[in-house]
């Protein structure tokens, strides 16, 4: 079977900043896969290349197996570093905005439930907290069933038991399809990812699950989680307390 995502030499430039620089890899699935690096590090463009929102300068993707074009977006389900919501639209409108868009009957109930907000339909989705607003966003984004779902930073500004509420479900979701989340949260990788992409300054640094990264650090290396010790050992990068790697 080929692989989920796949991605071959890709570099991307925005003037002088060199955002990814010979980018490549494969990722399998279900699990989840987190790309890791600090703020800067080419996350975020790397996600709209593989989103169809971006294309890169050299190299190539495939989803599935084939080049995206036309992009496959009936398996791929997205959710944005920043989400647009218009004002005034109340949680169920949303859910049932987005069961519309998918043709999915009965999606409504299907993303309130997952979403844990049965009980809040008739309030404004700008009013969610970050911990509503994000189950509210990631069960929006998977109400077709997608095999592949893309998450570009999904619990940044989240309170530590809302990171663990979302954390969660995308373990759940990671048992059945290939979730792909980006983050600079080296405790949020240690408890929600299966296998991890070090990316530091656009270029690769580091590929494989955390155990196998952490393999290669000397015992004596060795300090706070494992994945903290492999990304210190990968990227010789200082790691902040808190998580944030610079």
């Amino acid at each position: 079977m080929p692989a989920v995502v796949a991605a071959e030499g890709l570099c991307k430039r925005f003037g002088e900043v060199e955002a990814l620089r010979d980018v490549s890899f494969d990722f399998d699935g279900p699990r989840v896969i987190g790309i890791l690096g600090p703020n800067g590090a080419g996350k975020t463009t790397l996600l709209d290349i593989l989103e169809g929102l971006a294309e890169p300068d050299h190299g190539t993707v495939r989803l599935f197996g084939s080049a995206p074009a036309p992009y496959p977006r009936s398996r791929v389900g997205v959710v944005l570093q920043r989400e647009m919501v218009l004002d005034r639209v109340t949680v169920a409108e949303y859910a049932e905005l987005f069961a519309a868009i998918h043709g999915v009957r009965g999606g409504q109930a299907r993303i309130l439930a997952g979403a844990g907000l049965e009980g809040r339909t008739r309030v404004p989705v700008d009013r969610l907290s970050g911990g509503e607003a994000a189950r509210l966003f990631i069960a929006a984004a998977v109400v077709h069933d997608p095999d592949l779902v893309l998450l570009d930073e999904p619990t940044a500004r989240l309170d530590p038991e809302s990171k663990r509420r979302v954390g969660a479900m995308l373990r759940e979701m990671g048992r059945q399809r290939t979730v792909v989340l980006t983050t600079h949260d080296l405790h949020e990788a240690d408890a929600v990812c299966d296998y991890l992409m070090f990316l530091v300054q656009g270029r690769v640094r580091g590929l494989g699950t955390p155990q196998e990264l952490l393999e290669a650090v000397p015992e004596d290396q060795r300090s706070g989680t494992p994945v903290e010790s492999a990304f210190f050992h990968h990227c010789a990068v200082r790691i902040d307390v808190g998580g944030d790697a610079r």
